[in-house]
Parts: structure tokens; C-alpha cells; sequence
């Protein structure tokens, strides 16, 4: 839940930030105007957290990367078989601290705001109705516990020394809390503040929140200023309940500290009155808002969404798979000529091409820097390994060609596109001098060690490792754990030259024994493979 909480402010922040430089480049200033356009803003910040786990909006990806993932058994993160479960305490999980630190803090803030409400209503119930001539038939009650006048809900709640007050301000206090009335500005806020309670942690949500309290205000200042007809006086009215403003646990208060000295210079520089809202100014402010809010909806998928199929799966989903690609399989009979249109190679990482070829009336699959193995036909299209518990799928064009091919294995399904022969031999050149010439890859010894020392302290970096291979990783960390808890501190790593698959082969020395590592960094510097194989 986290993640999509804080991708959802990221979005209202964007949203925010944009729809505010437009307001500026436009020089809109008309409070009904702003705070239209920032209520349709709060209700998109309200909705976003549903709205970006839902995939019907989405924008092409640019390009494909297909991640390094050999073909083995295990696939990618290898401990010895047969050690004893982990009967330490759980590893930390810094996920689960994160939504720990969320979830007290967004609890705080929804208890305080609903505690607030709860001894608001109580005050309420306990005030003194007012049935005089000048309520208007409104709901109107006095209460000592407040120093000025209040809107919650639909009433109105005035101080005890209301009888002393003058006509002009009788009647500029009543027409200010109405127009909040009338407006439903009450529940706005309320919306607001529980905005501000889910997005806590995001300074756009404190901003909308004081954003959409100062032009409730400024809307309610506009319309008892059109009673009294006198923004001087007027202003004067709110100085002076500015000098016995209190606190009020929920609810509107005529003059709040907070915004007070900007009301004041807005009533006295203004020159007209704000226009209201009518059907074209709406619709104006909808034809504005509403493609701004579809842009921060809008998603560019990423590799890890291009490859949802294998990265994007959740641990329930990647077992019964894994249960799915481990149960016997049972060879059926094709006609022998399907075979001819799968021969061929396909790219399955940087450095891993499958190639694909027939004989007689067998298919046979090899990775790149393994053997070659016979794959057996479960059905037209997907055939299976008796070597390991992995399947191939082959997806195909109309006229029945392979385009690509699906390895299943692991409780993963990777994608591997179809190249030509030109395309397999230059992948196998670069290999071959990446082999030859024995350099390490750029800071695969520095991630390396901070794997290491993750581990160790069982704390492991899945945010510096490519999505399969934290799917991977996150079943063995009890042995992981116990092997490197046996080996004791890491003394030093030195380099042993490139594997035949393109890897990066490190020999790492521990108090206790040694360990020989092997690890693959990605196109963007994420460690995609990591194999450890332990000695004494």
C-alpha cells in the first residue's frame, strides 16, 4: 500500500505545482475561480491513490530492455541444498518500517481531526439557541466557549457577547458564516484535512489544505461585504475579532489568526467585488483541470511494467506459479514440421541468447554459456525441460513463425524477443571480448560488497536489485542469512575474471571460509544476477 500512497502524492504534487504556475501565468485572483479550481484539484488528491492502481490509462513505453537471467536451478540466487530453517528473528524489512512510521502518524492525524470534530459537536449540543428576528430562522446558538463566531455544519455559533454588538456587525457576521453555509465549506475542509492526514508527509497537501481555508474565507469576506457595503469597516470588524481569536477544536472561525492580515489587505485593495461562478466560468475550469489531472494519472510504463508478467507479481501469485512450472508435465504427440518454425535465436539478456534448432523430430534449446537441452512438447506451443523445472512458450504471428518465447521458471515468466543470426553473433562478439579481455564490469565489486554487507546485516538492498532477482532472493534470505552468519565478517574480495555467461566472478573472504561470487549489473547499474557458492 505504501508505494502506491507515495506515488500518489508525487502525482497530486505535480498536479499541484502545474495547476498553480498556470493560475500564476494566468493571473487568476477571483477567489470563487481558485477555489473551484483547487476543490476539483483536492478531489483528483483524494481519488489518486485508486486512480493510479488502476491501469486503464496508461501511455506507450519507448523501448524494451529484456533483464540478464540465466537459465539454471535455481535461476539466479544460489545457496546449498539442506541447510536448517532460519530460527532467527525476522530479517528487517525497512518496507514494513516505512508503513509503520505512515500508518501511526496518518492515525494520529485522522484521530485528532475526528476527536476534534466529536468535542465541536458537543460544544454545539451544549450552546444557547438564538430565536431572535435577525437569525433569519437560521441555526443559531451561543456558547461561552468560543471568542468568535464559528460555522459548524449548518450552524452558526456566536460568542456570549453577542447582544453587544452593533447592526453592521450583526449582520457582516451572519452574511460571513452563511455564505460558509451555503457553500459547504465545512465539509471541504473537512476533506482537506483528511487530504492532509493520507499525504502527511507531502508539503502540497499542508499548502492545498491552508490554500482552500484562506479562499473559503475570502469567498464569505466577499459576500458580507456586498451586505454591509463597507470594506473598511468590515475590515475593522475582523481586526478586532482578530484580538480574541481562540482555538475551536472543528469548524470555521470568522477570523483565524492564520490568514487574518492577508484578508485584510485583499478587502482593502481590491477594487470589485469577485464575479460568481456561472455555467461558462465552470466549464472553463473544467475544460482546464480535468486533462491536467488525466496527465498525472496518465503512467509510462516502465521495464518493470513492460515485463509485468515477471516483476510486478506479488508472493502468493509467483508461488502458485512456481507450484504451476514445478508439477509433471506429460509429452504429447505434434506434427514433427511445427518444430521448423521455432529454430532460431532468441535474446534473452545483454549478454543471453537462446538458441533454438531442431533434430529430426526434436527441439533442442541452449542458453548462452550452458549446455544444450532437449525440450519436449506439452502442446502445440510450449514445451518443456526434464533437466530443470522450466518451460518454454513460443508466441507466434498468424502464419504460425515464432516472434518470441515466454521461460517459465522459478514462479517468473521472461520474455525473449526473436533476432536474426547477424544480431546472435554480434551479442556472442561481445561476449567473446568481454570474456577475453577480463575486466570487470564498473562497480560490480562496490555493489557486490554492499550485497554483502546487506546481507550480513540482514538488511538486504532489493532497491539495488532488479525486480526478478529480489522475486528470487526473498524465499532464501533464511539461508542466506545462516550461511553468512557461519562465515563470519567479510576480511577482503578480489577479482578472478569474467564467466562464460558474462559474469563477473569475485572471490570474497570471510573469517570463517570463502565464497566464490558471481554478479551481473545491468544497463542501469542494478545487480540482475548474483550467484554465491560457498567453501570452507
Amino acid at each position: 500500500m505504501l508505494p502506491i500512497i507515495l506515488e500518489a502524492a508525487i502525482r497530486s504534487a505535480v498536479l499541484v505545482v502545474v495547476i498553480w504556475l498556470g493560475l500564476r501565468l494566468l493571473r487568476v485572483r477571483n477567489p470563487n475561480v481558485l477555489m473551484a479550481v483547487w476543490q476539483m484539484t483536492l478531489a483528483a488528491s483524494l481519488l489518486m491513490p485508486f486512480l493510479v492502481s488502476w491501469p486503464a490509462i496508461t501511455l506507450p513505453a519507448a523501448t524494451l530492455t529484456l533483464p540478464h537471467l540465466p537459465l539454471s536451478e535455481p535461476a539466479v540466487l544460489s545457496v546449498p541444498s539442506g541447510l536448517p530453517p532460519d530460527l532467527s528473528s525476522p530479517v528487517f524489512d525497512w518496507r514494513t518500517a516505512g508503513a509503520a512510521i505512515y500508518g501511526v502518524v496518518a492515525t494520529f492525524l485522522l484521530l485528532r481531526l475526528f476527536g476534534g470534530i466529536a468535542l465541536t459537536w458537543m460544544l454545539r449540543r451544549s450552546a444557547t439557541p438564538i430565536r431572535e428576528e435577525w437569525t433569519a430562522g437560521r441555526d443559531v446558538r451561543a456558547s461561552a466557549r468560543v471568542n468568535v463566531p464559528v460555522t459548524f455544519l449548518s450552524t452558526i455559533l456566536l460568542p456570549v457577547n453577542h447582544p453587544s454588538w452593533d447592526g453592521v456587525e450583526r449582520r457582516a457576521v451572519i452574511a460571513h458564516e452563511s455564505s460558509h453555509i451555503s457553500q459547504g465549506d465545512f465539509y471541504v475542509l473537512l476533506l482537506a484535512s483528511i487530504n492532509r492526514a493520507v499525504f502527511w508527509f507531502s508539503p502540497f497537501a499542508w499548502w492545498l489544505q491552508r490554500q482552500i481555508a484562506y479562499l473559503a474565507e475570502a469567498r464569505s469576506d466577499a459576500a458580507a461585504m456586498t451586505v454591509i457595503g463597507d470594506r473598511v469597516r468590515y475590515a475593522e470588524i475582523l481586526l478586532a475579532f482578530g484580538t480574541k481569536a481562540g482555538r475551536t477544536a472543528a469548524g470555521l472561525a470568522m477570523a483565524g489568526t492564520g490568514t487574518l492580515s492577508r484578508r485584510v489587505e485583499r478587502i482593502l485593495t481590491e477594487a470589485t467585488m469577485p464575479r460568481e461562478m456561472n455555467w461558462k466560468t465552470w466549464s472553463a475550469v473544467i475544460a482546464c483541470v480535468v486533462p491536467l489531472t488525466a496527465g498525472a494519472i496518465a503512467q509510462v510504463p516502465s521495464q518493470a511494467q513492460d515485463n509485468q508478467a515477471a516483476t510486478t507479481i506479488d508472493p502468493a501469485t509467483r508461488d502458485q506459479r512456481r507450484t504451476e512450472q514445478q508439477r509433471r508435465r506429460e509429452e504429447v504427440q505434434i506434427d514433427p514440421q511445427i518444430l521448423d518454425n521455432y529454430v532460431g535465436y532468441y535474446q534473452l539478456g545483454e549478454f543471453s541468447v537462446f538458441t533454438v534448432t531442431r533434430t529430426g523430430d526434436n527441439l533442442f534449446a541452449q542458453l548462452t554459456g550452458q549446455a544444450s537441452f532437449q525440450v519436449y512438447p506439452e502442446s502445440t506451443k510450449k514445451f518443456f525441460y526434464k533437466a530443470v523445472s522450466a518451460q518454454l512458450s513460443f508466441i507466434t504471428d498468424p502464419q504460425g513463425r515464432a516472434t518470441g518465447l515466454i521461460l517459465h521458471q522459478n514462479g517468473l515468466e521472461r520474455p525473449a524477443q526473436r533476432i536474426n543470426q547477424s544480431q546472435a553473433q554480434d551479442t556472442g562478439a561481445r561476449l567473446a571480448k568481454k570474456i577475453k579481455d577480463g575486466t570487470a564490469t564498473p562497480g560490480s565489486e562496490a555493489a557486490l560488497r554492499r550485497q554483502i554487507e546487506a546481507f550480513q546485516q540482514k538488511q538486504p538492498r532489493y532497491g539495488e536489485m532488479t525486480d526478478e532477482l529480489a522475486v528470487l532472493t526473498r524465499p532464501q534470505i533464511p539461508n542466506i542469512d545462516r550461511r553468512f552468519a557461519e562465515l563470519g565478517s567479510l576480511q577482503s574480495i578480489s577479482f578472478r575474471g569474467v564467466g562464460q555467461q558474462g559474469w563477473d566472478v569475485y572471490e570474497a573472504k570471510f573469517e570463517s571460509g570463502i565464497s566464490i561470487c558471481r554478479i551481473f549489473l545491468a544497463a542501469d547499474g542494478k545487480v540482475s544476477g548474483l550467484l554465491f557458492q560457498w567453501g570452507p
